[in-house]
Formats: C-alpha cells, structure tokens, sequence
C-alpha cells in the first residue's frame, strides 16, 4: 500500500529540532536540484505564477501548514523551505530530507493556478520522502523512485478530480506525472519529463 498520511501533531520539540537540523545539514550538501535530476526547463505559465512569491498550503493528516519558500524581494526563506521538509519527511521512519525545490514550485504553481480557479484548498499530501527501506516494503513502488531521492509526492485535491489534477501536472509539472486510476492520488515528480497512467489499482507510486 502507499505511504500512510501522519495522523500525529509530530514528535516533541527537541526531537522535530534535531530532525531539522538534518535536515539543514543536507540542504547545505545539496546542490538546487536534488542528486540525479535532470529538471525541465520552467514553463512560461507556470514562471507567471510563481513570479511574486511561492507558497505553499499542505496537510498531512492532522498536520498543517502554510509556507512562503520564496518572494520576489526577500529571495529563499531557508526556514519555511525547511518546514516544507518536515511535513513531506518519511513519517515510517520518522526521516527529513532535502526536498527539490522543482518538486516544491510544481506543487506551488499547481496550487496558485486552482486558487485562481476557485479552488482554494489545501494540497493533501499522501506520501513525499521516502527512506531506501519504506520504499521497498511499500507495494508496487519503483526500485528507482524519485521519492527516495526527494523528487517526488503522492498528492490530491478536495474537489479536483485526479484527471484534471494530472492534466494541471502535466501542463505545469517540471518532470513527470503518474496517474493511478481508482487510488485517489496524482503523482507528481521532478525527474524527467514523462506520463503515464497505472490501473493496477494495487500498485503505489514510482
């Protein structure tokens, strides 16, 4: 099955502040993309929406969280990049990874171009990082996944169907979309360029 949502407000400070400074330490290693992506380049669209600032409304379970990672004046917001981080974490093995920053303006331009739609609800996040060992136990995943390297995430919208939600990746992902018919979830990925549509209705997510 696919990674479970959290259904816990976290771990107590000092553990979630430890998480996070693992975090940062990995950021500090990384380069902008993630190791092995090959980003596309940023649609014109998609540069439109994301021009003033990038923003981000996810929840997980109980958790929630809205963060600004990026305006026009103040550049990067390392903080709110990093709370980004901790909600898209492998919640099995309680583990915090550099997300890449395509991923995060792919879900922020998808997000800003439905709020300009009418629909203004949060990302659900179904699962984002996943550990080498979480991605082997979870059924179907890919050996190669793009969750274990911080590429990738499992997501859905209240009131958008998983086809227009695919077709809104497709049009303004930078990399690849995955639609799995009957489970509820879009994936949404910054690797190559690439779609495709699963109806094993068993299967996770590459």
């Amino acid at each position: 099955m696919n990674e479970p949502a959290s259904r816990h407000d976290g771990p107590a400070p000092a553990r979630r502040q430890m998480l996070r400074a693992a975090a940062c330490s990995i950021c500090g290693a990384l380069p902008l993309f993630a190791v092995g992506a090959t980003p596309q380049p940023i649609d014109p669209r998609l540069a439109e929406l994301l021009k003033d600032r990038r923003t981000l409304w996810l929840r997980r379970g109980s958790e929630e969280l809205r963060a600004t990672y990026w305006t026009a004046t103040g550049g990067r917001n390392q903080d709110e990049y990093l709370n980004l981080c901790w909600l898209l974490r492998d919640v099995r093995a309680d583990r915090v990874f550099a997300m890449d920053r395509a991923l995060l303006d792919s879900l922020a331009g998808m997000q800003a171009w439905l709020r300009q739609s009418g629909v203004d609800a949060p990302i659900e996040i179904h699962s984002g990082y996943r550990t080498s060992r979480t991605n082997l136990s979870t059924e179907g995943a890919a050996r190669n996944s793009r969750h274990v390297v911080g590429q990738a995430a499992d997501i859905s919208v209240y009131g958008v169907s998983s086809v227009k939600l695919a077709g809104l990746s497709s049009v303004l992902g930078r990399g690849g979309t995955g639609f799995y018919v009957g489970r509820g979830f879009v994936h949404v990925d910054a690797g190559d360029e690439r779609i495709w549509i699963d109806q094993n209705k068993k299967r996770a997510s590459g």
